[in-house]
């Protein structure tokens, strides 16, 4: 496969990216950069940052190198950018009932503050001076810019998560671009890559209260490549 990204995943959260990534690796477009990714190699925060303040004008190669996908914040904040840079990569749009993502939205944002009050001391101190904590007040930033910080008030975040769609269908060729539910499965998602269509059921991850987990997840690897100890 190509040097680059193949595919940039340009839906926002809550619509099933976790379970798109796994499908990914599994047909041979890994490894993808998730925003938990982005939490495990943390460092990667000032140079997102970088990119935000050069409005996407950026080297993508100085984080996206050896990734072949990419997906969830911060990536598609950049997804026009992102479209720019690499041509050739196909646009998967990834959308889901509004009603079911406006409550899956409000736990995200809720279960995040929660991970962030259960800190101890010491926690919160390797946070501050390895990075983590930039990473995720960057994750933070994006997702709360795509809805102007209004981030809980239901009939606004509705009508930016329409209008985001929109804004991907109306500027990326039909050709390029997979409007695409997680629970359509393997075929529609394996027809648009043009690869076979595996056996085993479609991945599901993250649900719900997998959040948290996840995160603690990505702080824990993220500890380990400071060749630090890690908590119990």
């Amino acid at each position: 496969m190509r040097e680059g990204l193949r595919v940039i995943g340009v839906g926002l959260h809550r619509t099933g990216s976790m379970s798109v990534k796994a499908a990914l690796e599994r047909l041979g477009f890994g490894p993808c950069y998730h925003g938990l990714e982005a939490l495990r190699r943390c460092a990667d925060g000032e140079h997102w940052l970088a990119a935000h303040e050069a409005g996407g004008a950026f080297d993508w190669q100085v984080i996206f190198k050896g990734y072949r996908s990419a997906l969830d914040w911060p990536t598609a904040h950049f997804w026009r950018q992102l479209a720019a840079a690499y041509p050739d990569a196909k646009i998967l749009l990834t959308d889901r009932d509004p009603e079911q993502w406006w409550d899956s939205h409000t736990r995200m944002f809720r279960h995040g503050s929660a991970f962030i009050q259960q800190l101890t001391d010491e926690q919160r101190h390797w946070a501050d001076t390895s990075g983590f904590t930039r990473m995720q007040n960057v994750l933070g930033m994006v997702a709360s810019a795509a809805f102007d910080g209004r981030v809980f008030d239901k009939e606004h975040c509705l009508r930016a998560f329409h209008r985001h769609n929109e804004q991907v269908r109306r500027a990326i060729p039909a050709e390029r671009l997979l409007v695409y539910r997680v629970q359509q499965g393997w075929e529609p998602l394996c027809r648009f890559l043009g690869t076979g269509v595996p056996t085993e059921a479609f991945p599901r991850v993250n649900a719900g209260p997998d959040l948290v987990h996840n995160i603690r997840t990505a702080m824990r690897s993220a500890r380990e490549q400071t060749q630090e100890a890690v908590w119990r």
